[in-house]
């Protein structure tokens, strides 16, 4: 044998491999069903984990946010048509995207849900080489130059490419909305042994017996574009990290914050549904947000003592408290190093509102450098690195290292934190007439605003698992704690009582999946 035709073999052996193992992708998946659910029902849509890592880990098909993709999805024919998910969204300019499979799918205000044409991006982004080298797919032709000729004359055109290759064609057609999921043809390379047709969001793969051992009969395979889009490198990389349960977004972890139903201002402890309500301290005169350590085991908070606010711990369950600062100023807003070993907080000890820091046994205070303005409401890096805050009505970080130096205006607003991958922040803003709150990337961009209630919505924090956002509003005439998805979605309104509860803090102790799922449904009172 010729060692080019033996190379030419080993290059479609390789080709037939990869198509094949694509045509077989969803067959394990299958299999793991029938042991155990792979997919399940969510508020907004459905959750699959087929083409996730394992674990349960996946990616979820919803309408949330008004992005009919869960109905789109149904109507197209759902994974039997589109594949399994293999991204979350993401957005670029006023597109909004989601990739399966087989598919990619995006979103316009104007033009609601449509197909994107995969092969055509992957070409103005330069990846022809690598679907070349890397899929055997063939090179687009030259572009035309617009001749007048109407859409329908075009496609009667393309469509002629089918014609020699009636299994091809019957493939093509066997799918009613053939031109939404393929597009247009654009070239036919016929290699004696295969044929590829690449259109515009599909190509299609046709292996003659007499080649391969292993195809008995002619046979036509799509391949997965939406896996040719992801491997080729056009999905931001976050948008492929798969998620946890949907249903469990949320439901770790316990909600402290400040009430005063017992007529004076304490310390409240709850479930993420609003159940177990349990009160914590019995002193009364506290404020500012409270903040659990790491570890869960204690929790800081302040409370009027020696003359003026000062900052406590104290057991989970509030027992043992220690008072940690004893000055005449006000000292408030502590909050936990990721370490458990130090807290940070504010205090007006020099006539302004500085940051301090300070070890959890309330040894070596100290003011993070010289920062000019009123501070406040700091918070810790995931990563323990940074500080977080407020100054006057900027968000600030610094580096701890060089505090001075490092200072950053990132945005502007209040009660700053971050989320637990440190990868976005949460605060709240004045807009209009109230507050309101809003969740970026961590360095300020990408900012989403989540309420627009024209009372105000503030102290956002986010959960454990970074999927939901708990802040006090009072939409409903007096204070009252709410839940929201970080997509804006799943509002819950988790506390009624005609008291004021406020100042919500989510963290530790987390409680286990199994428990989340036992959990009630019901709402405190």
């Amino acid at each position: 044998m010729p060692s080019s035709t033996r190379r030419q073999r080993i290059f479609r052996g390789t080709v037939l491999a990869l198509v094949l193992l694509a045509g077989v992708f969803l067959a394990p998946a299958r299999l793991a069903q029938a042991e155990s659910p792979a997919d399940w029902a969510t508020a907004h849509g459905w959750f699959y984990s087929q083409a996730g890592p394992g674990d349960g880990l996946g990616f979820e098909v919803t309408d949330a946010g008004d992005v009919p993709y869960w109905t789109f999805f149904q109507s197209a024919g759902g994974v039997a048509r589109l594949g399994y998910p293999i991204s979350n969204r993401w957005s670029a300019g006023p597109l909004t995207f989601q990739a399966f499979q087989k598919a990619v799918l995006q979103w316009t205000v104007a033009d609601g849900v449509t197909f994107v044409n995969v092969y055509d991006a992957l070409s103005r982004a330069g990846r022809d080489p690598w679907l070349r080298t890397a899929r055997g797919v063939p090179f687009p032709p030259d572009a035309e130059e617009a001749d007048g000729r109407s859409f329908d004359d075009v496609l009667a055109e393309r469509l002629e490419m089918l014609k020699p290759y009636p299994e091809i064609e019957r493939r093509w057609f066997r799918y009613d909305r053939w031109l939404d999921a393929y597009g247009l043809p654009l070239v036919v390379e016929d290699r004696d042994d295969i044929v590829v047709l690449r259109a515009q969001r599909a190509v299609f793969w046709l292996w003659r017996p007499d080649f391969e051992p292993a195809v008995s009969a002619p046979n036509v395979v799509v391949s997965h574009s939406g896996l040719d889009f992801r491997d080729g490198g056009m999905i931001p990389a976050e948008a492929t990290v798969a998620i946890p349960d949907p249903n469990l977004a949320g439901t770790t972890g316990l909600l402290a914050f400040l009430s005063n139903r017992d007529g004076a201002w304490n310390l409240w402890t709850m479930t993420p549904t609003g159940t177990e309500l349990t009160q914590l301290t019995q002193t009364g005169g506290l404020t500012s947000r409270p903040n659990w350590s790491p570890d869960g085991q204690r929790i800081a908070f302040s409370a009027f003592a020696s003359g003026s606010y000062q900052v406590f711990v104290a057991d989970s369950d509030g027992g043992n408290p220690q008072q940690l600062t004893n000055t005449a100023s006000t000292d408030w807003e502590a909050w936990w190093s990721p370490d458990g070993e130090r807290l940070a907080f504010a205090s007006t000890r020099t006539g302004e509102s500085e940051i301090y820091t300070m070890l959890a046994d309330g040894s070596e205070q100290r003011m993070i450098g010289d920062q000019a303005g009123f501070l406040c409401y700091p918070a810790w890096s995931p990563d323990g690195t940074q500080l977080i805050f407020t100054s006057g009505s900027d968000i600030v970080t610094v580096d701890l290292d060089d505090p001075v130096r490092t200072r950053s205006v990132i945005s502007s607003g209040r009660d700053p934190s971050f989320s637990p991958d440190g990868r976005r922040i949460t605060f709240a803003r004045w807009v209009g007439e109230a507050f309101d709150v809003f969740v970026a990337d961590a360095d300020g961009s990408n900012e989403v605003r989540l309420t627009t209630n024209p009372a105000p919505d503030w102290n956002p924090v986010f959960s454990p698992d970074g999927a939901k956002i708990a802040f006090a509003s009072y939409r409903d005439a007096n204070w009252e704690i709410y839940t929201v998805r970080v997509d804006g979605t799943d509002l819950q309104r988790i506390t009624e009582n005609p008291a004021s509860d406020y100042l919500p803090a989510w963290g530790s102790p987390l409680r286990t999946t199994d428990e989340a799922r036992a959990g009630s449904g019901g709402r405190s009172k």
